[in-house]
């Protein structure tokens, strides 16, 4: 009897350890992916995590679609249902009427969540236009007319939140205008416009926050564009798009704000010494990103396009890429270098 009680016991301590093992296995798959998320129409990616599903937004220049996964791996599955966890679900929100045939007339869509209510910015016809939702980015019903942010040229609007005391709100309009140079009135450029936001159609004065004036921004064309807000430790900053779009040197570089005067000054703003994401590893324009933060809350996370073609491009084989943010210890962002795809990395602490 002692025998076949040993023997039992030896029996059901393999069989813990197998389910364990098998446990931790299926957690480690669980915890990790793979880039790219999204191999075609991966461009200008906007991302982010609400109530246990990830939310994002990439151009697909004809219509606006706004696709949910539980983990990042499940955006590479389309299916009719996430509940399983193992897929994504897709929705058109908006679609042109009359599309061009070159079918490039929608872009860089981006949701924003302002005063209790979800929004979504986008590019369409060289200007900025929204979309307004309700409480919650997937049952929102964004069925409703576009809706002007601002009269002028520009494209890329984002939403970029500074506490700065002497306003009633903290909201600003970040996008890439055209503008004379400040040091050529001969020669205008594409750069990066701030406004105070006081409703999202509704913007005060226009002011330059920043221009293509660095070797690295001025690639084939000089071109400032693709802002997003970046937050950390009560610093901000604005990452943006510097160099042409079909160029492999179409990259990411910085503003930081002092933190201390008017968010409006260009002045308030320090530009990178150079650009803090370029391509790598086979991937090329690793730009137009966004960020977002783990379901956890606790890390900050790079969403961003590339694309295999080494000569660059501005079209729709531009693929979507995630990446953890690191920190220096200087308190500066270091966003690393691109990973080559097909690299098995870990998620987002808390998926």
């Amino acid at each position: 009897m002692k025998t076949l009680l040993l023997t039992c016991a030896c029996a059901l301590s393999v069989l813990a350890t197998f389910i364990s093992a098998a446990a931790a296995a299926a957690s480690a798959a669980a915890t990790t992916f793979s880039n790219p998320l999204r191999t075609r129409n991966g461009s200008d990616p906007f991302l982010v995590h609400v109530e246990g599903y990830y939310y994002l937004m990439t151009t697909t220049w004809r219509d606006l679609q706004i696709s949910r996964a539980k983990t990042l791996e499940g955006f590479k599955t389309n299916t009719t249902t996430t509940t399983s966890g193992g897929g994504s679900e897709t929705k058109t929100i908006y679609a042109l009427a009359n599309p061009k045939p070159e079918g490039n007339d929608v872009w860089a869509p981006e949701l924003h969540k302002i005063n209790g209510t979800w929004y979504v910015f986008f590019s369409e016809d060289r200007k900025s236009w929204v979309l307004t939702g309700g409480a919650h980015p997937w049952e929102s019903n964004f069925g409703g007319k576009p809706e002007r942010v601002h009269q002028e040229w520009g494209i890329d609007g984002t939403i970029v939140e500074i506490p700065f005391p002497g306003r009633n709100g903290n909201h600003y309009f970040v996008w890439s205008c055209e503008k004379p140079s400040e040091k050529d009135t001969d020669e205008t450029l594409q750069s990066l416009c701030i406004a105070e936001m006081f409703t999202p159609t509704s913007l005060g004065p226009t002011h330059i926050l920043s221009q293509p004036a660095e070797s690295w921004e001025r690639v084939e064309i000089p071109v400032n564009e693709g802002p997003a807000g970046l937050y950390h430790k009560n610093s901000t900053w604005i990452a943006y798009s510097a160099s042409f779009c079909k160029t492999p040197d179409y990259q990411i570089a910085t503003l930081k704000w002092d933190g201390i005067h008017d968010p409006l000054d260009k002045k308030s703003w320090t530009k990178s010494a150079g650009p803090r994401f370029s391509s790598a590893n086979g991937n090329y324009g690793t730009a137009h990103n966004g960020f977002f933060t783990s379901p956890d809350g606790t890390e900050i996370w790079n969403i961003y396009h590339a694309t295999q073609n080494a000569s660059g491009s501005c079209g729709a084989d531009r693929q979507t890429f995630a990446q953890i943010v690191n920190w220096l210890e200087d308190g500066e962002p270091d966003f690393g270098v691109p990973v080559k795809a097909g690299e098995v990395l870990r998620a987002p602490s808390g998926e």
